[in-house]
């Protein structure tokens, strides 16, 4: 499965490749003050002129692989707009809740009224405009001319966002309402009400439509926005493909509210790939999971490098070497090489020449339950106590049950008084001395907290293990093994 996405992204190479006919971007004069950024020239047959840009590169454009391609986001009004979007962007990139993004911003021209003239679509009058203004032909200018310079200079590529405040919301929801280029739009503090809901129409008109493009918009307002009986046609009439938002903030202005709205227009756009949606376990389902993204954003999306470090060192806590060796080709082509690659690759090729693990964590978690039947002598409550220092013990209560025919059980405990946790057990087996049972680990590592206790009459006695990986702490020891003695209640 990584393997497969490696490929997809070298076959972008050919997909994307630079139409001979297409305007390039020429390396300006102007030195924009965004880090990482640097001011181009673009000259648009489609307009008549030539426009400016600023392009900033992700952190890992200089180290990834040359097959590395990267979502691309067009910022309106980018001569302000674009420090907003950057430095909203960079804390969503590092806790992975957005993929690393080409921000290019398109400065406004000189003329007072290029601006509306540009991001005021035909059919809708703004500020006085008329009602054959050009947004049509500068939305044409983007995907006809700069996308494809994009494309063919700086690796840029699908899921496209357009990212537009006020007039340049209006543009992207137009954008949204008629085009198939953008897969994600973010509109802030956009004037909905203009023309008596013109684009809320046409957003409801292209929700409506059959076969309509999976859309991911969101809407982020302070001053304007959308009425709630406009928001509900579209919500109401949006196919399951569509990601929708819409927030309305408290104590923001029309101009102080897009840094907020950027990020929090960009973290719900990228809902689905954010490292907090991906599947917690097992580690196996994580990769397989972006992949699958791709049925909605248009292209595989690769996963967020702290995430794809994670799992790797989860694959080899579970004795997985095959797939933590492919997991860290996808690290290095996509992100550059970690500083300690070399050990890492060490690490792998050494769990790489072990057997296959006996035990999985997929492997507990598939385990059909005993049967009433079988577990007969153990149902109803046991209670004890659970330590790792015997002089500090913990209230424990292990209950089974039988509901609709099938066993069921959790185990709590109280850490302290008053604080109950409950942990309903996916692992449950008679042993041929007793009983082991257990569930996922709340955080790292992804294991399963396997209990496993011998029994003496109406007694539980045992320990506690992580069941399907092989667990040492950073400094090389093994943890300190927990302890636990449960009593069956008498009913």
């Amino acid at each position: 499965m990584i393997r497969a996405l490696v490929v997809l992204l070298l076959s972008n190479v050919v997909a994307h490749g630079y139409a001979a006919d297409a305007p390039r971007l020429l390396p300006a004069a102007a030195s924009p003050s965004t880090p990482r950024a640097a001011a181009y020239d673009i000259p648009s047959r489609i307009l008549g002129q030539t426009r400016r840009v600023i392009v900033r590169l992700p952190p890992s454009f200089a180290t990834s692989a040359p097959s590395r391609r990267y979502p691309l986001a067009i910022v309106l009004d980018g001569d302000w707009l674009l420090q907003s979007v950057a430095t909203a962007s960079e804390p969503l990139v590092e806790h992975g809740q957005i993929p690393e993004l080409v921000l290019v911003a398109i400065a406004n021209t000189d003329d007072g009224d290029g601006r509306v003239h540009d991001l005021t679509p035909p059919g809708l009058s703004v500020s006085g405009s008329s009602l054959s203004e050009g947004g049509d032909r500068f939305l044409d200018f983007i995907e006809r001319e700069l996308v494809p310079a994009l494309d063919a200079q700086f690796r840029t590529a699908a899921p496209r966002l357009l990212i537009g405040t006020s007039s340049g919301g209006i543009l992207t929801t137009y954008a949204a309402a008629t085009r198939n280029t953008f897969r994600l739009a973010l509109a802030l503090d956009t004037p909905i009400h203009l023309g008596d809901r013109w684009l809320a129409k046409k957003l409801a008109a292209r929700a409506k439509a059959a076969g309509a493009p999976p859309l991911h918009y969101a809407s982020i307002d302070a001053r304007f926005g959308w009425d709630d009986a406009s928001w509900s046609a579209v919500t109401s009439s949006a196919p399951p493909s569509w990601v929708l938002y819409r927030e309305k903030l408290q104590h923001e202005s029309h101009t102080s509210m897009q840094f907020l709205g950027a990020y929090l227009g960009l973290r719900e756009l990228f809902r689905d790939y954010s490292a907090l949606a991906a599947p917690p376990s097992p580690t196996t389902s994580i990769v397989p999971y972006y992949d699958r993204l791709a049925e909605s954003y248009g292209e595989p999306l690769v996963p967020p490098q702290s995430l794809l470090r994670t799992v790797i060192d989860d694959l080899l806590m579970e004795g997985r070497g095959a797939n933590a060796h492919a997991v860290l080709d996808t690290l290095v082509a996509s992100y550059g090489a970690p500083r300690d690659v070399v050990t890492l690759r060490e690490q792998v090729a050494s769990v790489e020449r072990l057997p296959p693990p006996t035990e999985s964590v997929e492997s507990l978690l598939a385990t059909p339950f005993p049967t009433p039947d079988e577990l007969r002598d153990y149902l109803g409550e046991w209670e004890g106590e659970m330590w790792l220092n015997p002089d500090a013990k913990t209230p424990v209560l292990l209950r089974l049950t039988v509901e609709d025919g099938h066993v069921r059980g959790a185990f709590l405990s109280w850490p302290e008084p008053q604080v109950k946790d409950e942990q309903p057990l996916q692992y449950l087996a008679r042993t041929p001395d007793g009983l082991a049972f257990g569930f996922m680990n709340g955080m790292r590592p992804r294991g399963v907290l396997l209990h496993e206790a011998k029994r003496d009459g109406d007694t539980l006695t045992g320990t506690v293990r992580f069941g399907g990986i092989n667990f040492v702490r950073p400094d090389g020891e093994r943890p300190p093994t927990i302890h636990f003695v449960l009593r069956k209640k008498r009913q």
